[in-house]
């Protein structure tokens, strides 16, 4: 099932709150209501556009936002075990806490230039990043440069690659440098083009692989090489003109990223490719290191003659599937899709406009509590009063309203957001009064255990008996049209209410998400 869904991108300012308009559509196909976990991505343009605007994206598994935050040039977002989440941008990977604020951030030492295609934090608290060093090589001897029609500078500047690891504290622990180990014509030549300034190496991917070593990806070398965590020599080469490996039955990867170790021992991989080669795919392969052999054991294209300009991921999921993202996918245009097993199409998200992501990421669950806003509604004659839940002055509905409550019809969709952290924004499921008020609204909210409540009917004060678990609990006290007039967060195990300021009629006690009727008769 095709549905389309918005983003919120265009701020503007009034009466004091920030409020968004919608653009940036995207289309999610074969989501399920029903689906569980939390997609991360980021939203780039990869022609033409400003990436000004650029978000990073938590859906949740419907497909809808759970979160959004415009971050300029954003890329890599994603959750770590820790609780930490992480993004790529203004130079350097940022760290946001578990609040979704800015807590910290990481960047490469002793003069060396982050390369933001790459953070892993490791189990031991340690930060393995790809950084770059440029340095001057006389290339007037290499003749392959702009197809072969031109010979490199005497005085180039080529960028190479740097790997280093960071303990806790950012201090340096492990370092090696592509320069020292490969020879220059290791390079895939089609990608030399500018004489003067060489994009050597163009590292994109690093992974610890399962005995300790390191895996790195180097995407103008077509070429995955196993590091010695120890010594810094290479153990092997798959791929590109210094391949050591036998592909069976299988062209091989070109300009590929996101190289993985399976549990199984398999290396996965989103193979771009190139234009008039193989279609681009992700690609698992079964490694025989003593041998030398790798075999394909699941594969998949987008489609026939498409392949990947750039960026691009793969990914195993728990459950079995592959969540494949697509990179800057032409000629046609997707932004990730799952695949079962068997390689058939689960699901799939794309962007009408030339919106791509550099990763994409799904988890089952996040490693942290987040309290996501929630709508509730009353009926008031031919339309429906709708409540955000926790209550607050900042929200902010997709109608453009700011505030705690909004007025729609009965066929109307909505989304409420409340600002979190550092300039983020987290969102409610989407609510529509004709299909959502039966099961949330007041009107049916009456459900046992009720919490003891007395007087019945009331009079100048409520006595509520909590039916709480030894927390906090949040009570609030509602009209019949759903107005908030009173609330608080007690741990007591009963709660007066003075009712005094209010006329007789019926209300409602609000609390762990539940709602209960009671009448006040004679003030």
């Amino acid at each position: 099932m095709v549905h389309l869904r918005l983003i919120a991108v265009v701020l503007v300012i009034a009466s004091g709150h920030i409020v968004q308009a919608q653009l940036l559509p995207y289309i999610v196909e074969d989501f399920s209501p029903d689906d569980t976990g939390y997609y991360f991505l980021t939203t780039l343009h990869f022609n033409g556009a400003s990436n000004a605007l650029s978000e990073a994206l938590i859906l949740d598994g419907a497909g809808d936002v759970f979160f959004h935050q415009r971050i300029p040039n954003v890329s890599n977002f994603r959750v770590w075990p820790d609780g930490r989440m992480s993004f790529a941008a203004r130079g350097k990977h940022i760290l946001l806490d578990p609040t979704f604020s800015l807590s910290d951030s990481v960047s490469c030492v002793n003069g060396i230039t982050n390369d933001l295609h790459e953070l892993r934090i490791l189990d031991n608290g340690h930060y393995l990043l790809l950084g770059s060093e440029n340095v001057i090589m006389d290339l007037s001897g290499y003749a392959y440069f702009q197809n072969g029609n031109a010979s490199g500078s005497a005085n180039a500047s080529v960028k190479s690659a740097v790997i280093q690891e960071l303990d806790a504290d950012r201090n340096l622990v492990w370092e090696w440098h592509a320069m020292d180990h490969f020879d220059f014509l290791d390079v895939d030549t089609t990608r030399l083009m500018n004489p003067n300034v060489v994009d050597w190496t163009h590292a994109n991917a690093l992974e610890v692989d399962t005995d300790g070593n390191i895996l790195l990806s180097s995407r103008h070398f077509n070429e995955i090489t196993k590091i010695d965590r120890t010594t810094g020599a290479i153990l092997w080469r798959m791929g590109g003109v210094r391949n050591d490996f036998t592909f069976v039955q299988d062209p091989g990867f070109f300009l590929q990223h996101d190289v993985r170790r399976l549990p199984n021992g398999h290396i996965t991989l989103f193979d771009n490719s190139k234009p008039n080669m193989h279609a681009g795919r992700g690609v698992e392969y079964e490694v025989d290191e003593e041998a030398l052999i790798a075999t394909p054991v699941w594969s998949r294209a987008y489609g026939e003659g498409a392949y990947s300009q750039a960026m691009g991921s793969m990914q195993r999921l728990s459950n079995g599937n592959t969540l494949i993202g697509w990179g800057a996918l032409t000629p046609d245009n997707a932004t990730f899709t799952t695949y079962d097993p068997d390689g058939i199409r689960v699901s799939e998200l794309y962007f009408p406009d030339t919106i791509v992501t550099y990763r994409a990421y799904y988890f089952d669950e996040l490693p942290f509590v987040v309290d996501r806003p929630a709508i509730t509604c009353v009926e008031v004659g031919d339309a429906f009063e709708l409540h955000a839940d926790p209550e607050g002055p900042d929200h902010i509905w997709s109608t453009g309203a700011v505030g705690g409550s909004i007025t729609v019809g009965l066929n109307d969709t909505v989304h409420v957001e409340v600002p979190v952290g550092s300039g983020g924004f987290l969102r409610s499921k989407p609510f529509t009064p004709a299909v959502d008020c039966l099961s949330t609204g007041l009107a049916d909210a009456q459900q046992p255990p009720a919490p003891l409540m007395y007087p019945d009917p009331a009079g100048s004060e409520l006595n509520v008996r909590l039916n709480g678990s030894g927390g906090s609990t949040h009570v609030q006290l509602i009209d019949a049209v759903g107005k908030i007039l009173w609330s608080t967060v007690t741990s007591d195990p009963q709660v007066r209410i003075d009712l005094s300021p209010w006329n007789d009629g019926l209300y409602f006690i609000r609390m762990n998400g539940a709602s209960y009727r009671f009448v006040k008769s004679g003030r």
